[in-house]
């Protein structure tokens, strides 16, 4: 027959359900009241406080925020309890003693805040805290309850849970939803004029161009008058040129009993005809048009003297003694001459051009940051270019009046502070003047404050690259 050993915490019991082990139940009382009862089946430490974390959450003022008050040290239980506490403590043989008579007899071990006793498997006691009561003992652990479960006739089977009629209405659209969607894929074809195409026509109009295909007339070309005739001559009645003949070639490649050759002749005929009708000699001994004067070989020489030894004189505007103006009426005219003021020679009508100085462009060529900061390189570049970029610009343009081809880099480096104020602006890498230029706009630029982890203002520093290149 199996007996219990009261001095050891993990002691058996014999029962009707075989050896189970002992285990803490513990009690909470508020007022007189009790509020709480738990049996600790799990071997492990018990803590009380006012933290909802604690094995038992007490609101009690003078209660620690959380306390170890059964404190499990190689398998065995230790009470723990405060300078402030009032209670009495039983070992299981029949012998009670307080918690002042366990202080002073050394029962009790003082570990600074707190005491500390051993306990057995039958110790029982009780504990108190203004309102706040505590009562433990060790019991013998009773069996488990099963969970309440319903009769099998009741609860039924699987199958039993789904309705017939539900079932068979959704496997039937299930089927005929994926047999719409296999056709569909299936059967998928172009219809011709279908309703988009249709839409997309009466919505958008086609462009639509028209080409005249109606061929020129022939220009007719007339016989002109000599330039330097007398004022009495009579003029000649008009010739017509007759046209040079086209040849057309057979689309078959048949050109009608006569070769390439022969008709290369034909043209050339009808172009030395055409060329004697222009400058070959006429019944008064000029061609008509008096281009015989104007023929190769034709000696201007004797031209002059003939004109000379007729006596006839030579007069602006086709002679009749009239003058540059056609009513004979010599007279200062009222218009200006180009003007001579300009810085190269004489001015155009519509002034004089000035030089066209580069503009200039500026690109990113790189960009980086020292410090990690809510302030990225992106930020400062967006600020940038979208608030300073044309002062940048004018700093550019100015250089570029000097050398219009002047192209380079230069470097941004600028430090902002907690404020957004930019400090510490250099820039460097092109010319001393762009340079010191960029850098008198740098110590006015404002960005948003750069913030660190913690989300506290600091300092975060930069360096920009420009590639600044002359349209």
């Amino acid at each position: 027959m199996a007996t219990n050993r009261p001095n050891q915490p993990g002691g058996t019991a014999v029962g009707g359900g075989g050896q189970r082990p002992r285990i803490l139940r513990i009690g909470v009382l508020l007022g007189g009241k009790i509020v709480e009862e738990r049996l600790i089946r799990e071997r492990t430490s018990v803590t009380i406080g006012q933290s909802m974390k604690n094995t038992f959450s007490i609101p009690v003022e003078g209660l620690p925020l959380e306390f170890t008050l059964f404190a499990l040290e190689e398998g065995k239980y230790y009470l723990r309890f405060l300078n402030k506490m009032d209670g009495r403590l039983s070992d299981g043989s029949g012998q009670v003693h307080t918690l002042d008579v366990l202080k002073q007899s050394r029962g009790a071990a003082n570990q600074g805040e707190y005491w500390q006793v051993p306990l057995s498997d039958g110790s029982r006691g009780k504990l108190s805290l203004g309102d706040l009561t505590i009562l433990f003992q060790f019991v013998t652990e009773p069996p488990r309850q099963p969970k309440p479960m319903l009769p099998a006739s009741v609860r039924g089977t699987f199958a039993d849970r789904f309705d017939p009629r539900l079932s068979v209405i959704l496997g039937a659209s299930i089927i005929a939803h994926f047999a719409v969607v296999i056709i569909a894929l299936v059967t998928d074809v172009e219809v011709p004029n279908s309703m988009a195409e249709r839409a997309y026509n009466l919505t958008f109009k086609p462009d639509t161009y028209q080409v005249d295909v109606t061929q020129p007339e022939p220009t007719k070309v007339a016989d002109a008058g000599s330039a330097a005739g007398s004022a009495g001559a009579e003029k000649k009645p008009e010739k017509k040129v007759p046209s040079t003949p086209k040849v057309e070639k057979n689309p078959g490649g048949d050109s009608g009993g006569r070769s390439d050759k022969d008709t290369v002749a034909m043209q050339e005929e009808e172009a030395a005809k055409f060329a004697d009708l222009l400058t070959g000699e006429g019944e008064a001994g000029t061609s008509e048009g008096d281009m015989s004067k104007r023929r190769p070989g034709a000696d201007l020489g004797q031209q002059i003297t003939d004109v000379k030894e007729g006596g006839k004189q030579v007069a602006i505007g086709g002679g009749a003694g009239r003058g540059s103006r056609g009513d004979g009426d010599p007279r200062v005219g009222t218009g200006s001459g180009p003007k001579i003021s300009g810085p190269t020679g004489p001015e155009s009508a519509g002034g004089g051009k000035e030089e066209k100085i580069p503009t200039g462009r500026i690109n990113v060529s790189d960009k980086q940051t020292f410090d990690e900061s809510t302030l990225t390189p992106d930020i400062v570049l967006s600020k940038i270019q979208s608030a300073y970029m044309a002062g940048l610009k004018r700093c550019y343009k100015e250089y570029l009046k000097k050398d219009a081809s002047a192209r380079g880099k230069v470097t941004l480096s600028l430090t902002v502070n907690e404020t957004g104020r930019t400090t510490s602006a250099n820039a460097k890498g092109f010319s001393g003047d762009v340079d010191s230029c960029i850098e008198g706009l740098m110590s006015s630029w404002r960005f948003p404050i750069p913030k660190d982890k913690d989300g506290d203002p600091t300092e975060a520093s930069f360096a920009i690259t420009l590639q600044l290149v002359p349209d």
